[in-house]
Formats: structure tokens, sequence, C-alpha cells
């Protein structure tokens, strides 16, 4: 009877410690709290899964209404864009817990106190790195000048105008900035007039309140991009078509690009996603995957957005195809000096990007297994026997995947 009793307290002991730490984890993160979410219904109706599984996300495409009551001709074909979203985000941590800690809600409030706190707080700071630097790369649009310092409100409204453009929607807007570029906002807005619930807030959670059509947040995962060793001229080799997410460059040597780069090529200007009329101003495209030159070139670049011209219909994202000889220029204005790292900071609205966590399979055959969900957020907790060094093991695990659903909703800036 003792020895139930005890597998009984241990038990309850391991789903108290599976709700705390699925609560820290969320009051921990940050930017994953602040895009979309992908319900694990998603996944084919699963009740639990594995690294390594996919969904593929359908993204709208937008429409293009007719002005004449005649649809014979403007009948519009439903192009939706599918987005994979892997289960490939794994962050685990592992302690050899003592079962008389799990027997008592003095040992369970020490043990979490002592080191499940800390430890979850690892784990979302893990996961927000890795969904930051993803979303950074994945993102085409930049504004601000590479390597400087300033971080005034006009280059801030550049951002905002980029979303704006690209019909971001007004609300859920967020920045994030790195400390540096967080202490020119703040330098820069010093004598504008806060809310004194808003300078509570920077202080308490740093969220640096509203400005600009933002939410600002200091975050200080945010990534360094380094840019790749090319250098000299650039220009496209062959003519892109319909649908295209490589483009081919000339290149020199072996040298460099590295994913998160930016250019942009003559001539061809971004649309308006609606209206499909030329903004006026070239297209910024995003390097997704590192490429080195060979034989004077680079080929099957890998780029985001995909090139879609006018007879592509709703799709369209530019106004015309690159075609051989088009200059290339690295940078997209911005700068770009080869082998050189610059901060990089993030503006966006939630529909930016998606990411998801999921439960995972629960074994049975270890002593005990709990799992908790909170804000879209699970955490598993299992315990068992390791047979090799005789020792209980009790893990923390999450599984999660992140996507880049809409990247024209969101924008860099560049310091």
């Amino acid at each position: 009877m003792a020895f139930g009793t005890n597998l009984l307290s241990i038990q309850k002991g391991v789903g108290v410690i599976a709700k705390l730490s699925v609560g820290t984890l969320v009051d921990n993160l940050q930017f994953c709290r602040t895009i979309d979410k992908a319900d694990a219904s998603d996944f084919n109706g699963k009740n639990s899964f594995s690294a390594g599984d996919t969904i593929f996300i359908n993204v709208p495409a937008q429409a293009v209404p007719t002005n004449g009551f005649d649809i014979t001709s403007s009948i519009q074909t439903l192009a939706e864009l599918r987005v994979p979203l892997a289960l490939d985000i794994i962050s685990v941590v592992a302690r050899d817990i003592d079962s008389r800690e799990l027997a008592s809600s003095i040992g369970i409030k020490s043990l979490y106190e002592r080191h499940i706190k800390n430890d979850v707080a690892g784990i979302a700071q893990n996961v927000e790195q890795i969904c930051l630097d993803r979303a950074v790369k994945a993102t085409h649009n930049i504004v601000g000048t590479a390597g400087s310092t300033a971080f005034d409100t006009s280059t801030v409204l550049s951002a905002t105008q980029k979303l704006t453009e690209f019909l971001a929607p007004r609300q859920d807007r967020s920045i994030l900035l790195n400390p540096g570029a967080e202490a020119s906002a703040v330098n820069a807005r010093k004598g504008f007039v806060n809310d004194g619930a808003a300078v509570s807030k920077q202080y308490k959670q740093g969220q640096m309140g509203m400005a600009d059509g933002f939410t600002y947040f200091s975050n200080n995962l945010l990534p360094r991009l380094a840019t790749g060793t090319a250098t000299g001229a650039h220009s496209v080799t062959t003519t892109s078509i319909a649908a295209a997410t490589t483009i081919a460059l000339t290149g020199t040597g072996a040298q460099t690009l590295t994913a998160g780069q930016t250019f942009t090529v003559a001539s061809v200007n971004a649309v308006h996603p609606q209206t499909k009329v030329d903004l006026g101003y070239l297209q910024q495209f995003v390097i997704t995957a590192a490429a080195t030159a060979s034989g004077g070139a680079y080929t099957g670049v890998t780029i985001s957005p995909a090139i879609y011209t006018a007879t592509s219909g709703s799709l369209q994202t530019v106004t015309r195809f690159p075609t051989a000889s088009d200059v290339v220029t690295l940078g997209a204005g911005t700068g770009n000096v080869a082998s050189t790292i610059y901060p990089q900071n993030l503006a966006y609205q939630k529909s930016a990007f998606r990411m998801v966590s999921v439960p995972l399979v629960q074994p049975e055959m270890v002593e005990m297994a709990a799992q908790e969900t909170y804000e879209g957020v699970t955490v598993a907790i299992v315990r068992a026997f390791d047979v090799m060094l005789r020792r209980m093991i009790t893990r923390i695990d999450f599984l999660g995947g992140f996507a880049a659903t809409r990247p024209q909703h969101a924008c860099r800036i560049t310091s």
C-alpha cells in the first residue's frame, strides 16, 4: 500500500511539473507568441507526432476582381500556394531526478524553482532562436543601411510602408529590436510623450510600447547575418520562368553567397499584391540557401519570393522575368560588404509566420509520462529507468515547426 501511494504521488508530481513547464515555456516565448499558430489538427488528425512529419499549409492567393458583369474571360483558377511546415524543431532537457523530489509538494516546488524553471526557459530561448533565424532568412523585404546605427522614426516608417504596400493587416504588427537598435530607437524617441502603462511594460516585460504602428519588443536572440565572400559585378545568366524559386547568376572562383543575403535585378520591379500595378521600385529577393560559385557561375541559387509575372494572374509578384545579362545588385540597395556581419531587426504582422507545437507519442513502458498543452504550446514529460547506469531519468520534450507563410508581411531592418 505504501509503495502504491508513493507511486501515485510521483505520477501526480510529473503531471504538476508538466503543467508548470508548459506555463513557463509560454511565458518565456516572445516572438512565437506574436505570430500565427498552426493547430495540431492540421497534421492529418493525428494525436501524436514524430520528428520529420510535415504538413502543407494553404495560403490563399490574392483575388483580382473584374469590373464588368461579363466574366467569360476573367474566370480565375483557384491558385493557392502551399507552404511546407516540417516538425523539425526539437528541444530537450534531461535530468536525473530523485523519486523523493516528485513525491511531495515541497519537493516539487523546490525542484521546479532550482532546475525545471531554468531548464524550460532555456528550451524557450532555444526555440525562439531557431524560429527567429528562419524568419529573418525568409524575409526578402529589407530597409535601413547596413552598418548604420541610426534607428530613427523615418527608418521604421519605411518598414511600415513595406508591410502596408504588401497588404499586411494593420493590427497585430510587432517589431523586434536587438539591444543596439533598441538603444538607438529609445534615444531617438526620448522627447516623445509616452503612456505610463507602456513604460511599465517596457521595464517588466521587455515590451517598449506602441509607436509607428508597431508594438515594440527588445529581443537579444535576433540573428546577426554574415554576407558571403562574393565581390564584383553580377548578372543573370539564364532567363527565369514562371514559378521559379531559383536563379542563375555569374560568379567568380569559389566565392560564396549566404542564406539571408538579399539582391535586386535591374528593371524587375515589385507589384501591388491586389492591383498588380508596378510599385515603382525593384523587387527585393532573399537567398534561402548558401551557394558557392563554380566555373564562373552560381547555378540554382534558391530564392524567395517565387517569380511570377502577369501571365500567372493573381500570383504575380514582379513586372517581368529576370532575363539573361540583367544586372544583379547584392544587398538590395542597403549596402553589401563581403564577409561582414550585420545585425538584423524584424518588423512583421502576425500572419507573416506560423509556428506549431504538437503532442508527442506517449510511451507506455515507462514509469510515468505526462503531457500538457497551453496556448497552442505542448510540453511532454517522461520518466524511465536507465538500465545502463541504474538511474532514473526525467526528460522534458518540445517538438514543433515553423514556416514563413506570408513573408511579404514582414520586413527586416538592418543596422
